[in-house]
């Protein structure tokens, strides 16, 4: 029997491989040697540039609020691989996660199906969640919708949170391409809800069998129209799944982890996961909405393939001083790869190591009120939060920010 520690060193190994299928083949083909696990209960499929993970988060809060049993799985991870599968908030066990990776891995070499790591996290998930016996589960897509892995369900309604660049490698260099994507999780006849700035009329063409329903609310704060697309959501399930709005408006309160999640230091310190262009223009819109007249000292770090020179270009036209870092993790850029996308010298720091990034940033004074803001690849968070002494590094959870966001009201029905 294979221990935990065994499935982290295969997961790290399919980790390296990296890569996308571009075709849904492997995962239909297991489904189907699995007798299905995906079709055992009812889901919800969301997928977005940016915000998909918060609204996936808040639907699944939403729904056990109000008592079902709510698997959710979403990508990629902070610290640990089992934050991407759980139920009730509840991380899947060493325990549960290790037979079930063995038998899979089985499946693998006798079928002669060379899958990806998000092939089988996916299938270990739907076997997960089957077998925990969940009333409902909240699917997140890994990268685009059209040949993502998760793309095998057929959802009670499908969420396209937001449109932007990112992953052009494989989506394809324009919007268009993107959002064609995307796309691709829309299914005939369930209903389809998409965020404010995702295109109405671009989205119609591939919803004609489908309803299609746009959140009209903007915020500069980008959780509370997070908020709204969850609502949206909901509100199309409330016949299978009704909600009262006490359950409702505190679900809607919840965050994945390092989405704009403040901790005070030395400093207040901002962790965002803000990794392309899109979200570091919606980071640079909330910090002086919630933070007026002050400095913000950014330490950085990117995915490679990411395009650096956008995020560097929006951080300098507000940052007071940038500190890029690096890590171990094979899929982060080095400090030397991304230094050259910052024009601006002044002030930008070289950084060994993103502890050491953490006590340079903490021990500069300024004379105006500083914020720390630690954003970029999610594969430098794990250690952000361990410099930071936040939390067990194994099991990040999600948080609620009731006090700095006020629930939305919706009136007095029930969804």
């Amino acid at each position: 029997m294979s221990c935990y520690s065994q499935v982290l060193e295969a997961v790290f190994h399919l980790s390296k491989k990296g890569g996308m299928n571009r075709s849904l083949s492997n995962i239909k083909r297991l489904c189907e040697i699995y007798n299905h696990p995906e079709k055992a209960y009812p889901t919800i499929h969301v997928a977005g540039t940016n915000g998909k993970g918060s609204v996936c988060t808040k639907i699944a809060a939403c729904l056990q609020e109000q008592g079902y049993r709510v698997g959710l799985y979403t990508s990629p991870h902070i610290a640990s691989f089992r934050e991407r599968i759980r139920i009730d908030m509840e991380m899947i066990a060493e325990e549960e996660i290790a037979p079930l990776f063995e038998e899979i891995s089985s499946t693998l070499n006798q079928a002669r199906i060379e899958a990806t790591l998000f092939e089988v996290a996916t299938l270990l998930a739907f076997l997960y969640f089957q077998k925990k016996q969940v009333e409902i589960a909240v699917i997140e897509t890994g990268l685009g919708g059209l040949w993502d892995a998760t793309n095998v369900i057929e959802p009670l309604v499908s969420v396209i949170t937001s449109i932007g660049y990112d992953h052009m490698d494989v989506l394809g260099p324009t919007l268009e391409d993107i959002g064609r994507a995307k796309a691709g999780i829309i299914k005939r006849g369930a209903p389809t809800v998409i965020g404010p700035d995702v295109s109405y009329s671009f989205m119609e063409k591939f919803a004609k069998e489908s309803p299609l329903i746009q959140s009209a609310f903007q915020d500069q704060d980008f959780d509370r129209e997070n908020q709204e697309t969850a609502r949206l959501a909901l509100s199309m399930i409330r016949d299978s799944f009704p909600m009262s709005e006490s359950c409702l408006a505190k679900g809607l309160l919840a965050k994945p982890s390092c989405r704009f999640e403040s901790h005070i230091r030395e400093k207040e310190i901002i962790l965002d996961v803000a990794h392309n262009g899109h979200g570091f223009a919606r980071l640079l819109i909330n910090l002086p909405h919630r933070y007026p007249s002050h400095n913000y000292r950014f330490i950085v770090g990117f995915s490679k393939g990411k395009n650096i020179e956008e995020c560097a270009h929006l951080i300098e036209e507000k940052a007071f001083a940038v500190h890029l870092v690096g890590g171990e993790h094979p899929r982060l850029a080095t400090v030397d790869e991304i230094a050259p996308a910052f024009k601006k010298k002044e002030n930008l720091f070289r950084e060994v190591s993103l502890g050491e990034a953490v006590r340079r940033a903490l021990g500069i004074a300024t004379e105006k009120p500083e914020i720390l803001v630690i954003a970029g690849s999610f594969f430098i968070m794990r250690d952000a939060r361990k410099a930071l002494g936040i939390e067990d590094p194994e099991d990040p959870c999600l948080w609620y920010d009731p006090c700095k966001i006020a629930p939305i009201s919706y009136g007095a029905a029930l969804l």
